[in-house]
């Protein structure tokens, strides 16, 4: 038999041993499952964008084709919503991933041999945990300095190709020279200085209507409007005629562009700065101002959604025996369509006045942040 002295220096040296392999061992499994977490979130964000892409192209094709839009127009229009588009997807590809990569180790009985030795789902999920808090911060200043001014950027081209008023925000009817002239037009292309669909109204002093010009386009050319393929309907005494004219230009009709547009203050265009500052102005000005918090809350609110997205994934791991990826991405997916659904319905709410801006956004986050972490600490282990 062995002395008990060396017995006891074997066992301590085992345990020594032991010590260090566990002290180890989730380094090396958080490398594993940062790696292929970071695989398919990759993959599942550049999927899920390509499919949003898509169904944008596809909803407004017929329109790109109805204006006889140029291929690389279309092209470029695309390539500058995949910034918004990869925002929109990240946190949904993270939940996906995070579940996807669960089921799989829990489907090969990897996950019963992490909690076998001592590690619990809990520690597992750190090192996810601290990527999600720089997800919430790529999401924040990814929004503020890429997305919104490239959705800027693609909203004017927009309205450039299909000719209506979306990045500008046009007035629809101009009333000049003390209501003399009357201008209206469907869209005003600011790069090209031109009119489309328009039309001029003239009445005398005491508001009779002496002439009408319709047009399909005009020109800004040296200080006057240039109509093309123009009918000009004037009053001579109780009679009215029409004349047709190709390029028909007036003095009169001088109207500067600088009438016609205004600055675009959509709340979706603007960056956090500008926004704050367009939520001054409107309380300064006793405007209506929930359109503009509404958008402010639910930016900030939006880009913590990678972090409750961490627990919502722990509450499917290791839930199951049969059928696990089938099961476990189907109710990530209708966690997922229930957050966004209450988000919308906390923008309704808001917008409608039931209740303030602040209070709706931020208490669908409290109600998911409290699933998420109940969810996170009771996981199965």
């Amino acid at each position: 038999m062995m002395p008990k002295k060396e017995v006891e220096s074997n066992m301590a040296q085992q345990s020594s041993a032991y010590k260090q392999d566990t002290r180890f061992l989730p380094i090396i499994l958080w490398r594993a499952l940062l790696e292929r977490v970071f695989i398919w979130t990759i993959g599942g964000t550049l999927f899920l964008s390509l499919v949003i892409s898509l169904v944008e192209l596809f909803s407004l094709l017929w329109k790109f084709l109805a204006q006889n839009a140029l291929f690389w127009d279309i092209i470029f229009w695309i390539s500058l919503g995949i910034t918004d588009h990869i925002v929109d997807a990240l946190p949904v590809a993270f939940l996906f991933a995070i579940v996807f990569v669960l089921s799989d180790w829990h489907a090969n009985h990897e996950l019963e041999a992490v909690f076998s030795a001592g590690l619990s789902l809990q520690r597992l999920l750190i090192p996810i945990l601290s990527i999600s808090i720089l997800f919430c911060a790529a999401e924040f200043y990814l929004t503020d300095f890429a997305s919104i001014p490239f959705s800027r950027s693609r909203n004017d081209l927009q309205s450039r190709i299909l000719k209506e008023s979306a990045g500008k925000q046009t007035v629809p009817g101009l009333i000049v020279d003390s209501g003399k002239q009357v201008y209206t037009y469907r869209y005003f292309d600011e790069k090209n200085l031109r009119l489309y669909d328009v039309s001029v109204i003239e009445r005398d002093a005491y508001g009779n209507l002496t002439r009408k010009i319709s047009a399909e386009s005009a020109k800004w050319e040296q200080g006057t409007w240039v109509f093309a393929n123009s009918i000009i309907y004037s009053r001579q005494d109780n009679d009215w005629t029409f004349s047709e004219f190709e390029e028909y230009s007036e003095p009169v009709i001088n109207e500067p562009p600088s009438s016609f547009t205004r600055p675009s203050m959509n709340p979706r265009f603007l960056t956090m700065r500008e926004l704050n500052n367009h939520i001054e102005f409107l309380k300064a000005s006793g405007l209506p101002v929930v359109d503009a918090e509404v958008e402010k809350q639910k930016r900030l609110s939006f880009s913590l959604t990678p972090l409750i997205v961490v627990g919502l994934a722990a509450a499917f791991s290791g839930r199951f025996k049969k059928s696990v990826f089938l099961l476990s991405l189907l109710l990530s997916l209708c966690s997922a369509t229930l957050y966004y659904v209450a988000q919308m319905i906390a923008s309704v709410s808001a917008r409608s006045g039931l209740i303030s801006p602040r209070i709706s956004m931020w208490a669908v986050i409290i109600v998911f942040g409290a699933l998420s972490t109940i969810s996170y600490l009771s996981a199965r282990t």
